[in-house]
């Protein structure tokens, strides 16, 4: 913490995220009353919300490079402003208005919470990846019923989202960080070598970015449709209808401080494995709709498992590019992966209106074998950058990758080539700080 930021700095803002996106189901009924707005109108307005966070994901990567650690504190800022703007707005337009901040900003977070991350990871050598994607599932389980007791002892939706701001601001505050993001040298503009290595990279980057999408596409099923699927084929009421989505969301935050403690020992292409097999039994087994019990038992199995794929993906993703490339790496896989979270709910109605619920539940069960099977998209990435990294030769690795490894490698580590051959003894190109307490990959 003498640094300013440290893991709390992270937490703090994936915190405060996760508080208003649980609470926001529960206030969502009172503000649709309070504004006179019909079905048709709330759901115009929340349109707002994907279509303000995808450009603004796009463009957080290039601001992250340019402000590095100033990114995370001004856009959690800005995510606080939005919430106070949604608490005072008193008609659908100025209602909309506020949507689309809370959703550019909201869209920000995600990748300048990710790729802070990834930059801290690279300076402390500590796996922060899954802890700090814990605690937004978490947060959110608390919210939802917390929010709901609130609102049901009379507290008004205002009051209630002028609290979170707080919040939200008070978060940000946490994340400010005077540590400096490492940088390297980019190779040379325009060269040969370069295009061809970024070509290679953007196209490994969509693929890993797909197979999280992927991921997402199955969590925002059971967000979205499991309390459907308990009430319409199970018969169940609206509270037990409602732990389908807790209890996803608890099995999330469970499996990820479980691969925290003991992920690194798996490895990640395993863990990625597992985790597609876990996640897709899971659904299968919640589609099934044998018993009540049974399909929260999938549903908290699926969270369980498909929990440390995505912060895995980020992190391998962190640690293949150079310090230079990560934020613009972070945002292109961060995105690609929002796509299968935008896409769940108008793909899954579709279906379910013409197969059913329960069988469009078992067809996404079987996306966890693509996520079993995109566990190989690692081997797309760089090879990892940083202090002590060596190619299969035992050299540094070099564009060139003599070893064969089978990697592509990153365009803007191709000024590592151009060490001369006697220098490579030299102290690594990335100094740690003294106070360094990481665990050694």
């Amino acid at each position: 913490m003498r640094y300013g930021g440290g893991v709390l700095g992270l937490l703090a803002p994936a915190t405060s995220w996760g508080l208003f996106w649980g609470g926001w189901a529960a206030l969502l009924p009172t503000l649709q009353d309070e504004l006179g707005l019909d079905d048709g109108g709330l759901g115009l307005a929340l349109f707002a919300v994907p279509v303000a966070a995808v450009p603004a994901m796009l463009l957080t990567g290039p601001l992250a490079r340019r402000l590095g650690p100033r990114t995370l504190p001004l856009v959690t800022l800005g995510f606080a402003l939005g919430t106070l703007a949604v608490a005072v707005a008193g008609s659908r337009w100025t209602f909309a208005a506020a949507l689309l901040l809370i959703g550019a900003t909201s869209g920000a977070i995600e990748v300048a919470l990710n790729a802070t991350t990834a930059a801290r990871e690279a300076l402390t050598g500590e796996r922060l990846f899954h802890r700090v994607q814990a605690a937004t599932p978490l947060a959110m389980v608390l919210a939802a019923p917390a929010v709901g007791l609130a609102l049901h002892a009379g507290v008004s939706a205002r009051a209630i989202l002028v609290t979170i701001a707080v919040l939200v601001a008070l978060s940000a505050a946490a994340a400010i960080d005077r540590r400096r993001w490492q940088e390297e040298a980019a190779g040379p503009p325009g060269s040969e070598r370069a295009e061809r290595a970024n070509g290679r990279l953007l196209i490994a980057l969509s693929v890993v970015g797909a197979v999280g999408g992927t991921v997402l596409l199955m969590e925002n099923t059971v967000e979205q449709w499991g309390a459907i699927h308990l009430t319409d084929n199970l018969g169940t009421g609206p509270f037990l209808a409602s732990c389908g989505p807790a209890v996803y969301m608890a099995g999330l935050s469970a499996g990820r401080m479980l691969a925290q403690w003991r992920g690194e020992r798996v490895g990640d292409a395993p863990l990625i494995v597992v985790g597609g097999a876990l996640g897709g039994l899971g659904l299968a087994l919640a589609a099934a709709a044998w018993s009540t019990p049974t399909t929260l038992a999938g549903f908290a199995l699926a969270g369980v498992g498909l929990a440390p794929v995505l912060p895995t993906l980020l992190a391998a993703t962190g640690r293949a590019v150079a310090p230079s490339r990560r934020p613009q790496a972070i945002s292109l896989v961060t995105t690609v992966s929002y796509a299968g979270f935008l896409g769940a709910p108008p793909l899954v109605g579709t279906l379910a209106g013409r197969l059913g619920l329960g069988t469009v539940l078992g067809i996404v069960a079987l996306c966890g074998v693509v996520v079993m099977v995109g566990a190989r998209s690692l081997r797309l990435l760089p090879a990892e950058t940083g202090p002590g990294t060596s190619g299969p030769d035992g050299d540094p690795d070099d564009p060139d990758d003599p070893g064969g490894s089978g990697r592509i490698t990153d365009g803007d580590r191709s000024t590592e080539g151009d060490r001369r051959e006697g220098d490579r003894s030299d102290p690594p190109h990335h100094p740690r700080p003294p106070h360094r307490k990481g665990v050694a990959r």
